[in-house]
């Protein structure tokens, strides 16, 4: 397993005491799955994506990263085990005042020493080029090459933090909301270029606030209420009622509407 998470609960201060994020939360990740999280706002999601990022440690209960307890990580073992693992968020978090192209080099960060990072910053060698080209022009932004990060829109901007993913060559993929900016062609779009990426043996795991996608998409689905699994199932076993009761009392906005003429189960991948 690439994760297994044993009663993981997390916890932050508060002015009226620790509040719970996450509670007893268990499940666990095979290499190559393909998993969507799923649940309405302030459920866990984002605290769950950032335990498995490894920028936050469980307050209680066990995470293992490729077996191993990421709490008891060195710094140094924690920063490569967080070059294994590659990041999407949903502002793409590029360099504004860098190109396309620079951007995309960046991927290769975690694994040059300081003096190589510094002298790509002035002069990269032709192969980390060709690496870097070959990435934009898989997301099809070769001919952007020379744009600075801030004069791209922003579905070419999450193009280009896809190439600097292919740069890294991580083998898991976190994607937290990565379609939510984006319109329904550009999700396509940023879907299928995940998904591709998936497909050569990475773990994809990806927050979403759309059900219907991540039902299409993807095999597995884990949902969260209130810091709790609060179901763990195939795509294809996923029900109406199990929806609504996941978002029972959201706000209406965030409840995801019934797809016409569809009956349980919802969807299969």
């Amino acid at each position: 397993m690439i994760y297994r998470l044993d009663a993981v609960g997390k916890r932050y201060p508060s002015r009226r005491g620790d509040a719970a994020s996450l509670t007893d939360v268990s499940f666990a990740i095979a290499a190559g799955e393909r998993v969507a999280v799923i649940g309405p706002s302030g459920a866990g999601k984002t605290t769950l994506f950032r335990l498995l990022n490894g920028t936050l440690r469980p307050s209680s209960g066990a995470l293992r990263f490729d077996g191993r307890d990421a709490a008891a990580l060195s710094p140094r073992e924690a920063r490569a085990m967080r070059r294994r693992i590659g990041t999407i968020h949903q502002q793409s978090l590029l360099v504004p005042s860098l190109t396309a192209l620079d951007n995309t080099l960046c991927g290769a960060l975690g694994r040059w020493s300081l003096l190589r990072a510094l002298r790509t910053a002035i002069a990269p060698a032709r192969a980390d080029v060709d690496r870097a080209m070959a990435a934009l022009d898989r997301v099809g932004l070769a001919d952007k090459r020379d744009a600075r990060a801030d004069e791209l829109s922003g579905g070419q901007q999450q193009r280009v933090a896809i190439a600097r993913l292919v740069m890294q060559d991580p083998e898991v993929i976190l994607a937290d909301e990565p379609f939510a900016a984006l319109d329904p062609a550009l999700t396509d779009a940023i879907a299928e270029l995940l998904l591709g990426l998936a497909s050569a043996g990475r773990t994809l795991v990806c927050t979403l606030h759309d059900v219907e996608l991540a039902l299409r998409l993807f095999p597995r689905v884990i949902a969260l209420r209130g810091g709790q699994v609060a179901f763990d199932a195939p795509s294809a076993a996923v029900s109406r009622d199990a929806l609504d009761e996941l978002y029972r009392g959201a706000p209406a906005a965030a409840v995801p509407p019934a797809s016409p003429g569809r009956r349980e189960p919802l969807a299969a991948c």
